[in-house]
């Protein structure tokens, strides 16, 4: 890194890190970060964070920019090529924590683009301390620490998995709760969820790795299973993070922890015990991808956010009880996997009930800003469609979404999130090759530049894909149907396809 950059980098986070005791506390409540390459760039990649919180009535102070680090092949910042920069806040959202009037939390979500080198970046955001939280020792003292991390090193693209929920956990103690981690990957990576403990921000200005913060023990305490209501004790212990929170069954009068963390698709599944507070919760996403065939791990993200766990005074949670699929004939259960194709266009109709008489149910999703080409709407008092067209270059894979239904008990509501997982089957590379309506581009092969005209003359959105499926660039055609494609410098040799949005012919197209 050039000397005066180094400087100027060096400045900031001394700033940033420096400036952190004699700031007012952030009291924030989770968070997590996010990145995607930028089709056709050289190493540019888009940086989302996000951060989750308190009421805005509380008096905190309003965050408009977020301080980013990106170090190389580690913690340091002292490592040639590593840097900082400030995201500027894109949206901010004012959610309600259970029902309306009941207290709100922000979601602030702030955004950058970077070029990231082929290397093993580290990206990470702390900040002043944490809100008064019950698993953790002394949070209000000490502060955040979120990352992301990503091994381009290998020349790959690569875009990371982005969480499908931005409902924060708000749980009726004493009943069994779901909620979801799930993320949507756009690659079709693999991925695997793993409980990762809650991580304080360093101490030092030279490293951006904090440590796990220490978790707090708690008091033994008797309760009654909800679900067969058997009465059962639990000695006392110390919180972890794969028992972050009080959750128990009594199973034949016996005590058992219950935090099932689905390592498929971040399907979370608890039954808290009434010890009313926040309760820190840190979910990992392990991304692998098979390269020279051997499953190798190109990236990770996490998020860290609070389950609020109240006193609902004998409210029950509502629950999803079945979904039906476009042009199925019967209802399935909601965790049942849905087989589609890309290309296809799908719709879901969930039914969601709540066991207390005279209370009402509402469903909502977060499906139209995290899944390509989807949506939802509510239909009727109890019932809600998800309809995602699914893309048509989309890799085979699995891909989440979520659903949330929330219930009218106010002040303390009950919710449910949800996990609904597609089997989606791509293209394969023959279908691609056997279509009748083949186009012909020149000069062929090419190395600079190429050109081709689709059937139809109007301006239509043109898809570049490799031979796997995955996304290389977006273009855009001409009035006259012409389309011009310039790859950027890092798309290597090869066979591409390109394709219109609205399918029905494709262009073999190969690059020396």
């Amino acid at each position: 890194m050039p000397t005066t950059l180094h400087l100027r980098f060096a400045l900031l986070l001394l700033l940033y890190l420096g400036n952190r005791l004699a700031a007012t506390a952030t009291h924030i409540i989770g968070g997590d970060i996010a990145y995607s390459y930028i089709s056709g760039s050289a190493s540019r990649y888009h940086i989302v964070a996000r951060l989750y919180g308190r009421d805005p009535a509380s008096g905190v102070p309003d965050q408009t920019t977020l301080a980013l680090i990106f170090t190389r092949n580690g913690c340091s910042t002292t490592t040639a090529g590593s840097f900082s920069v400030l995201a500027t806040r894109s949206q901010l959202a004012i959610r309600n924590l259970g029902c309306l009037g009941n207290g709100t939390y922000r979601v602030s979500t702030f955004e950058t683009d970077v070029t990231l080198l082929p290397d093993r970046w580290t990206i990470t955001t702390t900040g002043e301390n944490r809100a008064s939280i019950v698993n953790l020792t002394n949070p209000t003292t000490q502060s955040y620490n979120i990352s992301a991390y990503l091994d381009n090193s290998s020349g790959l693209t690569n875009s990371s998995p982005f969480f499908t929920s931005f409902t924060l956990p708000y749980v009726c103690g004493s009943q069994p709760y779901r909620y979801s981690f799930s993320t949507f990957e756009a690659d079709g990576d693999s991925l695997v969820y793993r409980a990762v403990p809650s991580m304080a921000a360093p101490t030092s200005g030279s490293t951006v790795c904090g440590a796990p913060m220490q978790y707090a023990t708690y008091t033994g305490d008797q309760f009654q299973d909800p679900i067969n209501g058997q009465t059962a004790s639990y000695p006392a212990g110390q919180f972890t993070p794969t028992l972050p929170i009080l959750s128990f069954r009594a199973i034949n009068g016996v005590a058992v922890p219950q935090y099932e963390l689905n390592a498929r698709n971040g399907d979370l599944l608890t039954t808290p015990v009434m010890r009313v507070g926040l309760y820190a919760v840190v979910v990992r996403v392990d991304e692998y991808r098979r390269l020279n065939g051997i499953w190798t791990q190109i990236g990770s993200v996490m998020r860290d956010v609070v389950y609020s766990v109240f006193n609902a005074g004998g409210n029950r949670n509502p629950t999803f009880t079945s979904l039906t699929v476009t042009g199925a004939p019967t209802a399935q259960p909601v965790d049942q996997l849905i087989p589609v194709q890309a290309g296809q266009t799908v719709s879901l109709t969930f039914t969601a009930t709540d066991p207390d008489a005279g209370q009402t149910v509402q469903i909502s999703s977060d499906v139209a800003t995290m899944l390509p080409g989807a949506s939802f709407q509510m239909q009727g008092t109890n019932q809600g469609v998800l309809t995602w067209q699914v893309p048509t270059m989309l890799p085979s894979g699995r891909y989440n979404a979520t659903a949330t239904v929330s219930d009218s008990n106010c002040p303390i509501g009950g919710s449910e999130v949800r996990t609904i997982t597609f089997i989606v089957a791509g293209q394969a590379l023959s279908t691609h090759t056997s279509q009748k309506n083949t186009l012909s581009a020149y000069p062929m092969p090419f190395h600079d530049q190429v050109q081709f005209k689709l059937l139809i003359a109007a301006v239509q959105t043109v898809i570049v894909t490799d031979g796997l499926g995955r996304l290389v660039d977006t273009i855009t055609s001409r009035p006259d149907g012409t389309v011009h494609w310039l790859p950027a410098a890092d798309v290597a040799t090869g066979t591409y396809f390109a394709q219109p949005t609205i399918g029905g012919y494709i262009c073999r197209l190969l690059r020396q």
